[in-house]
């Protein structure tokens, strides 16, 4: 069913609205199973489900979580030193593997053939 646009309907007409619709019986539980067991089970791929997060992701996630942190001063969320501390070095690390891994691994890699 289709509502007209053009002609606004009020909250009393829109609740009944659906009223004069024809409606079936529900099924019952054994027609249900005897539906779900006839057909295929697909099931879904596992690497395509899940995202790779980049380097560069990854710190972004990392610097939210320590301003997010740095932003609760009146001690409203607290968190121990340690956490932090191990936040940094984590940051760093992966900053590291993410220049490391733009860097030109040989020099054949950048010459190109113009031939």
């Amino acid at each position: 069913m289709q509502f007209p646009l053009d002609q606004p309907m009020d909250a009393q007409e829109y609740v009944i609205a659906d009223n004069n619709l024809i409606t079936t019986e529900m099924p019952t539980n054994e027609e249900i199973i005897e539906a779900i067991r006839n057909r295929e089970c697909i099931e879904p791929e596992k690497e395509s489900s899940y995202k790779q997060i980049s380097h560069a992701e990854a710190l972004k996630f990392i610097h939210g979580i320590l301003t997010f942190l740095e932003q609760r001063p009146d001690g409203s969320f607290k968190v121990d030193e340690s956490i932090i501390r191990h936040l940094g070095k984590l940051k760093k690390e992966i900053n590291l593997k993410l220049i490391a891994s733009k860097c030109q691994a040989t020099l054949d890699t950048f010459i190109c053939d113009t031939n």
